[in-house]
């Protein structure tokens, strides 16, 4: 860590200062744990109450208002400042220079690029290429014929089978998955018979993956995850799905087999979307949702199974009345019946 004055903050993400530039900024922190030489940000307007209490110094926001703090930092998205502002102040981990461990069991067909760091522990099989600036951590196994881009990254015990491709820039968390046999099987007779899957896994530029998270390989159609997609913790994503560029799929999120998500799609925690389905780009999907039919561009869904959320937020008021409407609805039939029995 670093401290910089507020000053030099606003420069690293072309923001406006209204106070003192030259106050000394040693931390970041949320607004009602702040205290004097931190910088806070508000990004959520349920938080705005804190801004008149808090005891930081500065405080990213999107437009000047009353504050407690000394000094606002202005910028158009305040979030987003907050993130360039950690990175520049703290960085990104320091990965270990250690060039390839002599406890690692690395193919003498592999190719391994410059300046990329193989920890102790690490099988790298047959026919593995792995480009430059890569760091591998221990623990980790790369199965045969896989091809790894530039500056990757494979935490502890991240598994990578055979076949499979990683784009550069690709970031996959400790015992993540990426290839393993998809959940195919086809039943004969009331037995469960394993399908061959013969196709791979891609995984474009920038892509994230989530620890423990599980990518299947296809069947006969590769599975795909697009370029900067992120994949949270415990994801599974089923056989031959294709997910689009810069989706977000939050932790315990479920894609079934050959489902197809398109770009920029964010699907909550603990959603699932069912096999063979068409889910348009910039599609949100609330968590605990469940997806069973095509969804067009840019819907918002909520719900099991997911409706509109405009429709179904009066759903979910409805139902905390239904005990209520069954009443009256019963006092309404006794009332009827007598009518009817003095007829």
């Amino acid at each position: 860590m670093q401290n910089k004055t507020l000053g030099e903050l606003a420069e690293s993400v072309g923001g406006k200062v209204i106070g003192d530039e030259n106050l000394t900024i040693t931390n970041i922190a949320p607004l009602m744990e702040a205290k004097a030489g931190d910088i806070s940000f508000l990004s959520n307007k349920k938080y705005r109450k804190h801004l008149t209490t808090t005891k930081a110094s500065a405080v990213i926001t999107d437009k000047e208002t009353s504050s407690s703090a000394q000094a606002l930092l202005l910028v158009d998205d305040p979030y987003y400042a907050f993130c360039q502002i950690a990175e520049f102040m703290f960085g990104h981990r320091k990965h270990p220079s250690c060039g390839i461990s002599e406890k690692a069991s690395v193919s003498k067909t592999a190719k391994i690029g410059e300046n990329s760091n193989i920890q102790d522990f690490v099988t790298i099989s047959d026919n593995v290429e792995i480009g430059s600036g890569c760091n591998i951590y221990p623990g980790v196994f790369v199965g045969p014929n896989t091809k790894i881009g530039d500056n990757c990254i494979l935490y502890p015990n991240a598994v990578i089978f055979d076949d499979c491709i990683v784009g550069s820039g690709v970031i996959i968390q400790a015992n993540a998955t990426i290839g393993q046999d998809g959940f195919g099987f086809a039943t004969h007779n009331g037995e469960h018979h394993k399908i061959p899957h013969i196709s791979k896994v891609i995984l474009e530029d920038n892509v994230e993956i989530g620890a423990n998270a599980a990518i299947e390989r296809g069947s006969l159609m590769d599975t795909v995850i697009g370029t900067g997609a992120k994949i949270g913790d415990s994801v599974v994503i089923g056989h031959g799905a294709k997910i689009g560029a810069g989706c977000l799929l939050v932790p315990q999120v479920g894609i079934a087999g050959t489902a197809e998500l398109g770009q920029y799609c964010v699907i909550g925690g603990q959603s699932a979307v069912t096999g063979h389905l068409k889910v348009g780009n910039m599609v949100m999907l609330a968590a605990g949702s469940a997806i069973i039919n095509d969804v067009e561009d840019g819907k918002i869904m909520a719900g099991s199974p997911a409706i509109e959320a405009s429709q179904a937020k009066r759903a979910y008021r409805t139902f905390a009345k239904l005990p209520e409407m069954r009443q009256t609805i019963n006092k309404l039939k006794k009332r009827l019946d007598e009518l009817e029995s003095k007829q």
